[in-house]
């Protein structure tokens, strides 16, 4: 959510300070306007750091601060202040911006949504259906293709617990897509998307090269598999109640559920106090673990592929990115670099990879690796063009924080810089990007 914070506290330092003035102005005579500006100033001021304090100690707990994005940026939304946050925009996910379900407006919740147990006769879940089937298809077959290269190192976590495969699958699609470097502004990453405390409940600690063990395939699909098993066995099996779980938080939805006596998720009453992301997400995996049941039902076709893997030692220093330039498209027209960074999860894209390293990739492409990518010239090519994208072409200075400075405000100021640069080059995480007065900050030169 871009800038999310500070326009939160503009505008909730707004609301107070008109507040106090509503409640100040008809209690002051003529006599006493000359004081007024003051004593307001003070009150606006002590009302602002309070709800400052506030929002930075909900800040502090992962929980919460979910909770506080969802609830403001659902309010910022809904009164056109904050639009959804996608780089480009179709006219399908404008639809999906309009309503409250994230469905077109024909399944608004006035037209009397039939919400049902029986999942093909569930509206939302039939509108899922049209999602995957029409502008989402591409995201679909892709997570089936990405997943082919990892299956050998997954399957056997989800075969432990017999878990549906088809289940695992449809939340890949949704989490991540099948990109195992995937990440959220929240903080969630993987294939799966768990959150770092989730992480280490299920035992994922430590890293796996350049990343933490969530984004390693074989890793997060031991936890993932642990986790909706668990949740399975919470809730007898009841994969809506599972999803809904997995999406709004284990712990709240857990709450919300003894809330409603254990009624049924798509009881109208229940489902319309899930939040607005989970009322959206559990129809959506839901409509995609159907097709992953049975693609010839939807005129899907999921194709057995090649991928076998064969392990390559690298003659001389190379990146992932080269490797995906020289390899082209042979044998798959969208290239190669998504399934050589998920078959190598501990290596950065922008990292260059030392001689004599092993490298993992498909067996099928061992002739192009052994012609092309030993082409010097062509290899110069490959090198110069990574060089470009990658390098820190611009220089930088030195920065001293101070008291009352967010990265936000930073940025602002130098103007030649985004949030995101500066957090990259000082190696800030998302998703608070925390900065400590009295630090020093490489800010980018114009």
């Amino acid at each position: 959510m871009k800038n999310i914070l500070l326009t939160v506290i503009s505008l909730l330092g707004l609301i107070s300070c008109q507040s106090i003035k509503k409640q100040q102005i008809p209690q002051v005579s003529e006599k006493e306007n000359t004081v007024l500006p003051s004593t307001l100033s003070n009150q606006q001021s002590t009302k602002s750091m309070d709800i400052i304090e506030s929002m930075t100690q909900c800040y502090a707990d992962i929980e919460c601060k979910k909770e506080f994005d969802n609830q403001m940026s659902s309010w910022m939304q809904e009164r056109g202040l904050l639009a959804v946050d996608q780089e480009v925009i179709t006219d399908e996910q404008v639809s999906l911006a309009q309503n409250d379900s994230g469905f077109p407006k024909k399944h608004k919740r006035n037209k009397k949504v039939h919400l049902s147990s029986n999942y093909m006769k569930n509206e939302l879940i039939r509108g899922a259906l049209n999602e995957w089937l029409t502008w989402k298809r591409p995201q679909l077959i892709n997570t089936w293709q990405y997943y082919q290269f990892l299956k050998k190192e997954m399957q056997p976590s989800f075969k432990k617990y017999i878990l549906d495969e088809a289940l695992i699958l449809a939340i890949m699609a949704q989490e991540s897509g099948g990109k195992v470097h995937s990440r959220s502004r929240a903080g969630a990453g993987g294939l799966f998307q768990l959150m770092p405390a989730t992480a280490r409940r299920l035992g994922l600690s430590g890293k796996d090269g350049a990343y933490d063990l969530r984004f390693n395939p074989k890793k997060s699909a031991q936890a993932a598999a642990a986790y909706i098993n668990e949740q399975l066995n919470l809730y007898d099996g009841d994969k809506a109640k599972v999803l809904a779980a997995y999406n709004s938080g284990e712990n709240r939805f857990r709450r919300l559920n003894k809330q409603h006596k254990n009624k049924p998720l798509w009881d109208k009453n229940f489902y319309y106090d899930l939040p607005r992301e989970t009322r959206h997400y559990v129809p959506v995996v839901l409509a995609a673990m159907l097709i992953f049941q049975d693609p010839e039902r939807f005129n899907v076709s999921l194709e057995e592929i090649n991928t076998d893997i064969i392990t390559v030692n690298l003659a001389k220093p190379t990146s992932l990115s080269e490797l995906a330039i020289c390899l082209g498209q042979e044998q798959r027209s969208e290239g190669w670099f998504r399934i050589l960074r998920n078959l190598n999860s501990g290596i950065k894209a922008d990292n260059t990879i030392k001689a004599h390293v092993d490298l993992r990739i498909p067996q099928s492409l061992e002739g192009v690796f052994n012609s092309k990518c030993q082409d010097r010239e062509f290899m110069k090519l490959a090198k110069s063009l990574h060089d470009a994208d990658f390098r820190e072409t611009q220089g930088y200075f030195r920065y001293k924080v101070k008291s009352g400075d967010v990265l936000g405000k930073i940025a602002r100021k130098f103007r030649c810089t985004s949030r995101k640069e500066i957090a990259r080059l000082n190696r800030l995480k998302a998703p608070r990007y925390l900065i400590r007065a009295g630090k020093y900050l490489k800010i980018p030169e114009c």
